[in-house]
């Protein structure tokens, strides 16, 4: 059984991590024995699901305390790295929360830290998971869409996540916006599906401070020739999805039902397809059983059996630090680019404050 330390017991590991843990603690393989927030009442609420664990404020004090073989890190993402380093200095596999890191050179930093410490290093990007989003990408691979590929991904609402601190508000903390948190999901489909991308141009609506929160980028992806438009919202609905288009054929991808996606060659009529992709479900058997999930909870603790199975038996997670820095290097080409969203209904004098006050014009 391996033992789990938790770093930073807010929201995000109640309400995502704390079921599949639970499950892989009654299966023998993982046991909670540290809570680690600087927070007493946060590290309490945690510690009535692990009633076994001891409560610590600073990492350092859990390491020195007893041995520990995995990391959950959840604090907020400005402090990713720092917490990872201190677990490879004391041995431990990490497994951290997305956005791995907030900058390209931290996530370099973070990834050649896991490799010169032998040591897992997975992040908590689920979608990877998704049965109708690696059937598709397989689809790509074997060019039954043709050529001339194109693309539109959209995903946007009212944000509604229970934040536990103000830190995903401060750029300096969070390292962005709409960005760096839906789209960090959204470019890493994006990547699973095409490969390496690059940007094109970017537009937000952030003005001083630099927390976007409506978000539009146009990337291409050398690997086939695409290229197309991500959206991101977090303060109005969009028209959500994922569509692909090409010469032989398009797929429609919805963000809810993660099984079933569209397909039709052109001029033909629509037809709905039932991906059954699967991963393994179980953790220490060496052939083990596979699943295919139904729902994005599913998806959270196949995750969590492919990061203990790369602990116990060797081999990369599905997520590894290679593809979430692609990630990171993909947002910040985008920051870098940052131009003032066009709203085409604001008058010229509206248009140039708006350039003046964008965050990239005042950093």
């Amino acid at each position: 059984m391996l033992n789990l330390a938790i770093i930073g017991c807010g929201a995000v590991v109640e309400d995502l991590h704390v079921p599949p843990i639970l499950k892989l603690a009654r299966a023998g393989a993982l046991r909670v024995t540290a809570l680690v927030d600087n927070n007493p009442g946060r590290a309490a609420r945690l510690k009535r699901e692990f009633p076994a664990a001891k409560v610590f404020a600073a990492p350092a004090d859990a390491y020195a305390d007893h041995p520990v073989q995995i990391t959950l890190i959840t604090s907020p993402p400005g402090l990713h790295l720092t917490h990872g380093l201190a677990a490879f200095a004391a041995g431990s596999h990490v497994f951290t929360e997305k956005p791995m890191v907030t900058t390209g050179a931290d996530a370099e930093r973070f990834t050649a830290a896991a490799a010169a410490a032998k040591r897992v290093l997975a992040v908590g990007l689920p979608r990877r998971f998704f049965p109708h989003v690696a059937e598709v990408a397989s689809l790509i691979t074997r060019g039954e869409l043709g050529d001339s590929l194109t693309f539109t991904y959209r995903e946007g609402g009212p944000y509604s996540w229970p934040v536990a601190s103000e830190a995903a508000f401060r750029r300096e903390t969070s390292g962005g916006g709409v960005l760096m948190d839906k789209g960090v999901h959204a470019l890493d489909t994006l990547d699973q599906v095409f490969g390496v991308a690059e940007v094109i141009c970017s537009e937000d609506d952030s003005l001083r401070g630099g927390v976007e929160a409506n978000s539009r980028v146009e990337l291409s992806y050398p690997q086939y020739n695409v290229r197309g438009v991500l959206q991101l919202s977090w303060d109005q609905p969009l028209n959500n999805g994922f569509w692909i288009r090409g010469s032989r054929g398009e797929v429609s991808l919805g963000l809810e039902d993660i099984g079933l996606y569209r397909l039709r060659v052109p001029g033909g009529e629509w037809r709905e397809v039932r991906a059954l992709v699967s991963w393994p479900s179980t953790t220490v058997e060496k052939n083990p059983a596979h699943e295919t999930p139904d729902g994005y909870y599913d998806c959270i603790y196949l995750q969590w059996v492919g990061v203990v199975r790369s602990v116990l038996f060797g081999g990369s997670p599905v997520v590894d630090g290679l593809k979430a820095t692609r990630v990171i290097q993909t947002i910040e080409s985008a920051y870098q680019r940052a131009k003032p969203l066009n709203l085409p209904w604001l008058g010229p004098p509206e248009r140039v404050a708006l350039a003046a006050g964008h965050w990239r014009a005042t950093v």
